[in-house]
């Protein structure tokens, strides 16, 4: 087993007395989705039935593997770092992180032993009772209008914060990434199509009779913040092959 996935292995989430089975069930998809697998749920409110089946989908091995218990202590138990989440500041939310200033406290933890990490009721988050068995608080910034999350919602935000931090995210590939087409166009295959766009726009007289290059310029500049594929040139190409046909073709010749 690698060191990332260990780390995510030392990380407990917690839910305190959650009240809706679909909410449970989301949570454990969230877990999945970022590599968490330790769940605790503390006097549920709700039973773990078809509703947290639906919602867990692949994730049911969290479901059916996830503690019940009645008490916090019991729930963090052996932990050596114990974080609540919540939006509010206070004596009992003190010290209350960001969600980033909270990893680098859970990182420096997770040196030590297993963390756990509290999230509080759908309808009014965790109580100063939850929040007298933690270390401290983090608190996910929202805008100031709506500062309340759903509880699955917060889950997955604290997770995939977790995920980037300890666990190994690798970057999918981009598609047909061995695709010639679908590489940087060179610098000569892009001076191709701007000779022939140059040509093109001259005949269509979009171009101005004074100065037609600082115009064209503009159009250079365009394209060197794109950074076309070899791809796009060739359609863009294309494009103004048939636009010079249609100008031959349709658009009578000045004497």
């Amino acid at each position: 087993m690698s060191e990332t996935s260990t780390l995510l292995d030392k990380i407990r989430i917690v839910l305190v007395e959650p009240q809706g089975a679909l909410n449970v069930g989301a949570t454990c998809r969230a877990m999945k989705n970022f590599g968490l697998r330790d769940l605790t749920v503390v006097r549920p409110g709700c039973e773990m039935n078809i509703d947290a089946i639906k919602m867990a989908m692949h994730s049911t091995d969290i479901l059916e593997s996830a503690k019940v218990v009645q008490t916090i202590p019991e729930a963090i138990s052996g932990s050596v770092l114990v974080l609540g989440t919540a939006n509010r500041r206070g004596e009992y939310h003190e010290p209350n992180y960001t969600v980033r200033e909270g990893l680098e406290r859970i990182g420096e933890a997770l040196k030590g032993g297993p963390v756990s990490i509290l999230f509080g009721r759908e309808e009014w988050g965790l109580t100063k009772d939850d929040l007298q068995h933690t270390m401290g608080t983090m608190r996910i910034v929202t805008d100031i209008g709506c500062t309340s999350l759903n509880l699955s919602q917060a889950v997955m935000l604290i997770a995939y914060e977790l995920y980037q931090k300890f666990g190994n995210p690798v970057p999918m590939p981009k598609a047909q990434a061995d695709d010639p087409y679908e590489q940087p166009a060179t610098t000569d295959e892009i001076a191709r199509l701007y000779a022939h766009m140059e040509r093109v726009l001259n005949m269509c007289e979009f171009l101005p009779l004074v100065n037609p290059d600082g115009l064209f310029q503009v159009i250079r500049a365009f394209f060197h913040r794109s950074a076309p594929t070899l791809r796009e040139v060739n359609i863009l190409m294309g494009m103004f092959s048939n636009l010079n046909g249609f100008m031959k073709k349709y658009v009578r010749k000045k004497d």
